[in-house]
């Protein structure tokens, strides 16, 4: 994160003069957090991770911006595993991450249980807890063999694995109602993800595995196109998460100086 601030400075006169503070929080679900500050005319405008619909009074999507969670791996932000596989991806869907909670069912509201019951035994998937057997690099490295990576909720919506997948050529299925992502005004999400309702997360193996094979190709081609986006890269360059978000900013100062409601000096 502290990489951004210089980034952040030689950027701010692109986005004009502000009055007030723009606050950023945590670019990354509790791997690390930022707190950067730039002026703005009208309160706080929020920079988050965390896009989620349900909460109204934390997270204003007319004022508010989402942007990805930080990935820090260069294996991953670089693009370099994007291919790794070869030609074929030999593991249909993955997901490795926390399914028993201490939250019991509360927690991803039972989804990631209730998918673990229905997707064991399946021999091209992979869904389970981390295992000491699989570290960082084994789930990188899974992830870039995977035909679809799996994204159920947890406590919230969001999670990094969307990014996380698709700078390894996998393509995210979201399973999680009321996640919002960075760049809906400018990125057609529907183009490179899967969105599977949670009332249909029982369903997850039927939806995907009726996907025709020209769908598929047409959504890598749009995770080809958008996946620096997604990517904190070090040095930052354009086209990358750091510019996208930039750009997103000044969009959002451009609408607010359009809107009776308030404006941007």
């Amino acid at each position: 994160p502290e990489q951004l601030m210089p980034l952040v400075a030689g950027t701010i006169d692109q986005l004009a003069s502000f009055e007030q503070t723009l606050t950023i929080p945590g670019i990354s679900d509790a791997q690390s957090s930022v707190d950067l500050t730039l002026g703005v005319s009208l309160g706080n405008v929020f920079l988050t991770p965390e896009g989620d619909r349900s909460l109204s009074e934390q997270f204003n999507t007319w004022k508010d911006v989402v942007i990805p969670g930080l990935e820090f791996h260069e294996q991953l932000w670089s693009g370099s595993l994007r291919g790794a596989a070869g030609p074929g991806r030999d593991i249909f869907a993955f997901f490795r991450g926390t399914i028993w909670n201490k939250g019991g069912k509360s927690y991803s509201r039972g989804l990631r249980i209730r998918m673990y019951e229905q997707l064991k035994g399946q021999a091209d998937v992979i869904f389970g807890e981390p295992v000491k057997e699989c570290d960082k690099e084994c789930y990188m490295r899974s992830m870039a063999r995977s035909v679809f990576c799996l994204c159920p909720r947890g406590w919230s919506p969001w999670t990094l694995r969307a990014y996380q997948a698709m700078m390894t050529g996998c393509i995210p299925v979201l399973i999680a109602d009321e996640i919002e992502l960075p760049y809906e005004d400018s990125i057609d999400w529907s183009k490179m993800t899967v969105k599977i309702a949670e009332k249909d997360a029982n369903r997850t193996l039927e939806i995907l595995r009726g996907i025709a094979p020209e769908v598929l190709d047409a959504k890598r081609s749009s995770i080809d196109e958008h996946w620096r986006k997604v990517a904190w890269q070090t040095p930052s360059s354009p086209g990358d998460a750091f510019h996208s978000v930039m750009a997103e900013l000044g969009r959002k100062r451009r609408a607010f100086n359009a809107s009776s409601l308030a404006s941007w000096t």
